[in-house]
């Protein structure tokens, strides 16, 4: 078996694994770099490897750093199978058509920013300006209606031959709802043979969502690390951070603002206040979930309750809908959006984009972040230069929608909420395989992060654990 790494090697994006085994070419994962789109030399509008080539597509989860491409792969000629857990192929639809309208919105704007002076064209003259070639989006609708049309939903341990003598089984992640870790069964050489991608690993004792499932009696496993080097918050000090919050909002009477991710964090949020109101006896505030988006995504989370961890859904079962209970609205409109920033405290507003640049969150930031009663509470990364990551830094001035406003109200960092293992949660999974891995691979962090985790996984791993390079190519 040969495996290459086109994305998300020593880095957090762009996650695309290409696994060969025999005469076959399977492909896990194709994800979104961290790459202006708009620019025709991004590597999200370049491919390493041959669509048309490809035998079968395997999806881990629906995050866009790991489905963000994959209309792109079905563009380019690629009409066989797609393969992924139920969830994540809805989950996946509502994500990329998103996606394609956000870029086709993106291209206009593009356009618009790109018009050029042109005195010396005689047609032109009288206009003064004329539109520069617009940047075309990565992908269509219909790219991606294409692509779901060749979605084969496959459950959880449900092992499936994809591909003659090879076999794919999918074990719950922990990460997301519906996100999973790839098992791949084959015989090489008259040897039975396992290769596992981890895909992105969930934390332990989260609540809502299950502990990821260890998987045993691995030939060659490829690991993510993104938190390899850090260890995050526990839950009990999470629901203790967010119960002084709420009641120091109580005891104000003002604003709770967090900006949140529409897909995993919106729902947990919801999910945590649920559990602090109702197990922990602290008075309930108003909640209101602003975005579309996370409405739409939060009907999917109702439909697949079974996923939810078992304490999860003795608690949610107490309401008629889950993520519904007394206190929750989900608002629509953009009379509803506004209306929020006139209703006095106390009370709670979550709303994306979850990195604050974009979306409704910036216009409640903007009516709150003057006052000091009022709080930020930031519960997902920031990325470098976002809004979010200067809010995060206890920035003086921020600059909101062109106008800029004094940072006044109290800022929280719960870096705790993250969706992914932290080094503790990491090394937990790597020793429940029983080790005696043959061949080891670290994707999706940061050198850093790599590198902490290296240690802990070369205890479990027969050969020198390697960091490969993107484009980098190992026969196992």
């Amino acid at each position: 078996m040969r495996i290459t790494f086109h994305g998300a090697a020593r880095q957090v994006t762009g996650s695309a694994h290409l696994l060969e085994i025999g005469k076959y070419k399977i492909l896990m994962d194709c994800g979104l770099f961290d790459s202006d789109r708009t620019n025709p030399d991004s590597p999200n509008r370049q491919f390493t490897f041959e669509p048309r080539e490809l035998d079968a597509v395997i999806v881990s989860h629906a995050h866009n750093d790991h489905i963000g491409r994959l209309p792109c792969v079905t563009r380019a000629g690629y009409n066989g199978p797609i393969y992924a857990t139920p969830a994540t192929g809805e989950i996946l639809g509502i994500m990329l058509r998103d996606s394609a309208r956000i870029q086709r919105e993106d291209a206009r704007g593009f356009a618009d920013r790109h018009r050029k002076s042109r005195p010396d064209d005689t047609h032109d003259v009288k206009a003064g300006v004329v539109l520069a070639p617009p940047a075309e989006p990565l992908f269509e609708l219909h790219d991606v209606e294409w692509l779901i049309e060749n979605l084969k939903p496959v459950e959880y341990e449900t092992p499936t031959e994809i591909l003659p003598g090879i076999t794919m089984t999918l074990h719950d992640a922990g990460h997301i709802l519906g996100s999973s870790s790839i098992q791949i069964d084959y015989v090489e050489d008259g040897e039975k043979r396992r290769f596992v991608f981890t895909g992105d690993l969930g934390r332990r004792n989260t609540g809502m969502m299950p502990d990821p499932t260890p998987i045993k009696d691995i030939d060659t496993l490829v690991i993510e690390s993104t938190y390899g080097g850090r260890e995050l918050a526990d839950y009990e000090t999470l629901m203790k951070q967010l119960h002084a919050i709420v009641a120091r909002a109580t005891r104000l009477q003002s604003k709770i603002v967090i900006p949140a991710f529409s897909l995993g964090r919106t729902q947990r949020l919801v999910y945590c206040f649920q559990e602090l109101f109702e197990l922990h006896g602290v008075k309930p505030i108003p909640i209101h979930v602003d975005s579309p988006l996370s409405s739409r995504l939060t009907d999917i989370h109702r439909d697949y309750r079974e996923l939810f961890a078992p304490a999860a859904q003795k608690l949610m079962d107490k309401d008629p809908m889950y993520f519904g209970f007394d206190g929750v609205q989900f608002c629509g409109s953009w009379d509803e959006s506004r209306r929020l920033n006139y209703l006095p405290g106390p009370r709670i507003i979550i709303a994306s984009s979850g990195m604050c640049d974009a979306g409704r969150i910036r216009h409640h930031l903007r009516h709150i972040v003057e006052d000091p009663d009022n709080a930020v509470v930031i519960v997902s990364y920031q990325a470098e230069n976002s809004l979010g990551r200067q809010i995060a830094d206890g920035a003086e001035r921020i600059q909101i929608m062109d106008q800029w406003h004094d940072l006044n109200a109290a800022v929280y960092v719960l870096d705790g909420f993250s969706g992914h293992a932290d080094k503790n949660d990491l090394a937990w999974w790597l020793k429940e395989t029983g080790g005696n891995i043959g061949h080891g691979f670290i994707v999706h962090g940061d050198p850093d992060s790599m590198e902490a985790l290296r240690p802990v996984f070369q205890e479990q791993c027969t050969s020198e654990v390697i960091m490969p390079e993107r484009l980098s190519s190992y026969e196992v």
